[in-house]
């Protein structure tokens, strides 16, 4: 199983030349240097890799392997050197080759059978550029390679001798194979020519009597052309051009090739120079808007342009006036003639169109005529209309030929804008509200400042407002929309306490009014609230009314003062028997959550004790006043909304 290898090849073509494939070597085809070979090399569908139609038998085809779909073709040098020629598969799939040569001939001895040899072994010689390995007998180059590119090398390639080359298509893929000889402009190339062919002729023939005869054959590179035709007509040029054919210039023309040593057989063309008819043409001459007749005459066929009508008499009705161009056509054969139609205008008329707003009205001129009616009856140039709706007017005028024309003039009524403005709305007493109007470009409000934006900030005082605007829209039509503003007088809120000042950790209550609803800045909702504030606070309520769902406010408030009530004075010594004759803390003690004094000996017991804050110890334990000396005291207070007060001390019993 052959490798598949995939290259790509950018190659520059001097000349595209398209050949048939042959399949046996004694039908081989010509290669000549400076030509671009693309031919498309044969396959057999189905078949796979290998198959197709084989090689004949006889030959030594050296490498090869496999000869599927050969193509045959034949090389006489011309000029002695190397010949390098690069060969691929557009399809970019395997192709393979072997060559042959040198030969003194391609006819007796043929050398398509036992002359085409090759010498054991005959390895692939895959690439540009010679192979140690070639030439071997006959057999000059050769590769087995499974490339979709192929080089064939001939060293030294002898002067008039013959070489054959054999492509094949090992992929059985349908592409065309490319191949040209890639070193023809080097130092030291060789060249061919298959000029024992003749090159293939042709003409623009059947011509036209005036027509340029030209005259063309294939491109064979070193050859001279050699052409002959009737009345003694020679050219050695490749592609000679007669002009001005006559009919002298029919008839049969020659072409011979030489070059190399060789002259081709003749190739013929025939050359038929056809007769000019002879075409005339009839004019006419109408009014716009009449129907002219025009025809043409002396040849089978016509062609009229503009419109392409083929009639040899037309009925037409052009606009102005007109040159109609006829080609009349016998065998292929033609010639252009002109016929006019001459139109006397009719006047153009023209009127304006207007728009206007309802109730307005617009004016219509007409131009253009001397006389006028319009689809209203009125004949003078211009009309004053009051439509209600879009509506188109007809007017005809008529020249002093009585020749008319007719146009539409047409009144389109714009609508009134469509105004959107905000609805009637209520506010508070000294507030403000935005009022918005739509629909239109340009806007003006009854406001003091004539506010011209779309929306204004509207500050009214009285119990019921009415503010307009005027709106002008893209077409300038106007119109105007009212919106009314009611407003609701401001509650007048009052707040009071039960006293300006309390003790601290006490309870007062601060009441609201002036409203139906209320929120404090405590977060109650109720007219009075029952507050402990422990410092100095200013309590605040917003009082509100309410009128069709709008809620107007007002804020108020007071100032709730606090001072501390408990300060504790404790006597250091007192008398049972004097002035001072109880024992107990002095000072404001107002509030208290619980309240402790006790008296202990200097043994620590406990020999008073009380918890109502407005008795003292008068000096005595168990019914007996105590010797005079020192005691302690143990004082606790909690007032309930800080840390408990606590002192102990000692006190001096005098007599």
């Amino acid at each position: 199983m052959k490798k598949i290898l995939l290259f790509i090849v950018l190659s520059i073509a001097i000349n595209i030349h398209l050949s048939a494939q042959t399949n046996l070597c004694s039908t081989a085809l010509p290669f000549s240097t400076g030509t671009v070979y693309n031919f498309p090399i044969g396959y057999t569908p189905g078949a796979g890799a290998g198959g197709g139609l084989q090689a004949e038998v006889g030959p030594n085809y050296g490498c090869l392997g496999g000869l599927p779909s050969p193509a045959w073709y034949y090389m006489k040098v011309c000029t002695p050197g190397n010949i390098e020629i690069y060969m691929h598969g557009t399809a970019t799939e395997d192709i393979d080759f072997a060559c042959w040569g040198p030969f003194s001939s391609l006819t007796a001895p043929t050398p398509c059978t036992a002359l085409l040899t090759a010498g054991s072994p005959t390895p692939t010689h895959w690439g540009a550029g010679p192979s140690p390995n070639y030439p071997t007998l006959n057999m000059v180059d050769c590769s087995y390679s499974a490339s979709y590119e192929e080089w064939c090398y001939i060293p030294n390639a002898q002067l008039g001798k013959y070489y054959l080359l054999m492509i094949t298509n090992y992929s059985n893929v349908q592409q065309n194979v490319i191949f040209s000889q890639t070193n023809a402009l080097a130092v030291g190339a060789g060249s061919t020519s298959g000029v024992i062919l003749p090159p293939n002729i042709t003409s623009n023939s059947p011509i036209c009597a005036g027509d340029t005869l030209k005259l063309t054959a294939d491109s064979i590179p070193n050859v001279q052309y050699v052409w002959s035709g009737p009345n003694n007509w020679s050219s050695f040029v490749r592609n000679p051009k007669i002009p001005n054919a006559t009919a002298m210039n029919g008839g049969t023309y020659y072409l011979q090739v030489a070059g190399c040593g060789d002259v081709s057989a003749e190739n013929i063309t025939a050359v038929v120079i056809k007769p000019i008819p002879n075409v005339v043409t009839i004019s006419d001459t109408i009014c716009f808007g009449d129907t002219a007749v025009i025809s043409a005459s002396g040849a089978n066929t016509y062609l009229w342009t503009p419109g392409n009508l083929t009639a040899s008499t037309l009925k037409l009705t052009p606009g102005l006036t007109t040159n109609y161009s006829v080609t009349g056509t016998s065998l292929g054969c033609k010639k252009t003639a002109t016929a006019s139609i001459k139109v006397n205008p009719n006047p153009v008329v023209t009127a304006n169109d207007a728009a206007i707003c309802p109730k307005d009205s617009a004016s219509l001129i007409a131009n253009g005529a001397s006389t006028y009616i319009w689809s209203n009856g009125t004949i003078n140039p211009s009309i004053k209309v009051s439509p209600t709706t879009n509506t188109s007017y007809k007017v005809v005028g008529r020249d002093v030929n009585n020749c008319k024309d007719s146009t539409v003039s047409s009144v389109i009524v714009y609508p009134l804008p469509i105004i959107q403005l905000t609805p009637n709305t209520t506010i508070c007493l000294g507030g403000s509200t935005n009022l918005t109007a739509s629909g239109g470009i340009s806007y003006l409000w009854n406001t003091i400042a004539n506010d011209t934006t779309p929306t204004v900030t509207v500050t009214p005082i009285l119990p019921l407002t009415t503010y307009t605007v005027g709106v002008t829209d893209i077409n300038h039509c106007f119109d105007s929309a009212s919106v009314e503003v009611t407003t609701i007088p401001l509650p007048v809120p009052t707040i009071s306490n039960e006293s300006d000042t309390i003790c601290k950790g006490s309870y007062t209550t601060i009441t609201a009014d002036g409203g139906t609803s209320y929120l404090w800045n405590t977060g109650e909702i109720t007219p009075s609230i029952y507050v402990k504030p422990l410092n100095s606070l200013i309590y605040s309520v917003t009082v509100s009314t309410s009128l069709n769902n709008i809620i107007c406010s007002a804020v108020t408030s007071i100032q709730q003062n606090v001072r501390n009530c408990n300060v504790i004075y404790i006597p250091n010594s007192f008398s049972p028997f004097g002035y001072n004759t109880k024992f107990k803390p002095i000072g404001d003690i107002v509030i208290t959550k619980s309240y402790q004094f006790a008296i202990y000996n200097r043994w620590g017991q406990m020999i008073f004790e009380t918890t109502d804050i407005s008795q003292g110890w008068d000096g005595r334990y168990k019914g007996d006043y105590v010797p005079a000396g020192a005691y302690i005291y143990y004082l606790k207070i909690d007032n309930g909304y800080e840390d408990p007060f606590e002192k102990i001390g000692t006190v001096t019993v005098i007599e």
